[in-house]
């Protein structure tokens, strides 16, 4: 029965980190979500809230996705069109058990109160911080807030429950920027998540720890490599296998060689290549 509910609300909700953020509401973990759909999409989930007895709320605008450079589909930065704009447009939609809650967090969204909407959704407070302290400089880059995110980070050595970057391969246990990847907080979201998930489909479970418990090479504009079946000795790191975002030089670099040297984690040498202005991470 739990392994039916995981694929129910796959078909409804399309991709995995969607599908979770609705199980996580629907199991009392979250109180509301807010998630993006198309006009077919939006159908489904009319249909699915209906029969699950939640109450949905629609934006009354439409928004843009702008492709990210170098991570693959993925998009951080949307723009606002109106109801009525033909093409390519996305509805935000705010769920929850409580109207009262929907209708509020679209309220908050309308008035672009981005930090009531955080508190909403129930983000950490010091992960609310984070994002408006660093909203105005990322929002003028990629709205990614990664980097930003290592840098308050000690060390590069970190617990797999907040491997954000893993997002962009549609695994995640959180859905908000930690504003370090040692947050007490965060990890104790990701891990109620992750024992429910693993309640609900081994599998997914084992896939998930899987790919989180990996090294990642994260840059802004070249691409996110999840690099995994690693041996890391010294400063250098070996791998066999390579999950990537995007095919460029920098890709097939990684897997001719397999191999990386870590100078400090901002700055990783490839062969004779050296890649600066980047983010390395461990997660176990």
């Amino acid at each position: 029965m739990a392994e039916l509910m995981i694929e129910e609300l796959r078909k409804t909700f399309g991709n995995c980190t969607r599908s979770l953020e609705i199980l996580y509401l629907i199991n009392n973990i979250k109180k509301a979500v807010r998630l993006d759909a198309n006009e077919n999409e939006l159908e489904k989930i009319k249909d699915f809230c209906s029969k699950e007895k939640l109450c949905l709320e629609i934006s009354d605008f439409k928004v843009i996705k702008i492709k990210d450079e170098g991570k693959g589909n993925y998009s951080n930065i949307a723009k606002r069109a109106s109801n009525e704009h033909i093409g390519d447009g996305l509805y935000h939609v705010y769920i929850s058990k409580d109207k009262t809650i929907s209708k509020f967090l679209k309220l908050l969204e309308n008035k672009n109160d981005d930090e009531a909407v955080g508190k909403i959704l129930g983000y950490p407070k010091c992960c609310i911080d984070f994002f408006m302290k660093n909203r105005e400089k990322q929002q003028k880059l990629q709205n990614d807030y990664i980097l930003p995110a290592l840098e308050n980070s000690e060390g590069f050595e970190f617990p797999f429950y907040t491997n954000y970057a893993a997002r962009y391969f549609d695994v995640t246990l959180l859905s908000h920027f930690p504003h370090s990847f040692h947050c007490g907080e965060s990890i104790k979201i990701a891990k109620n998540n992750f024992e429910l998930i693993k309640k609900h489909s081994k599998e997914l479970a084992d896939k998930f720890g899987d790919i989180l418990k990996s090294a990642v090479l994260y840059t802004d504009n070249s691409g996110i490599f999840i690099l995994r079946d690693y041996k890391f000795e010294g400063s250098a790191l070996q791998f066999n296998e390579i999950k990537s975002t995007i095919n460029n030089e920098l890709s097939n670099l990684l897997n001719k060689n397999k191999r990386m040297e870590i100078i400090n984690k901002n700055m990783i040498k490839i062969d004779d290549k050296i890649v600066e202005n980047a983010g390395f991470m461990l997660f176990s």
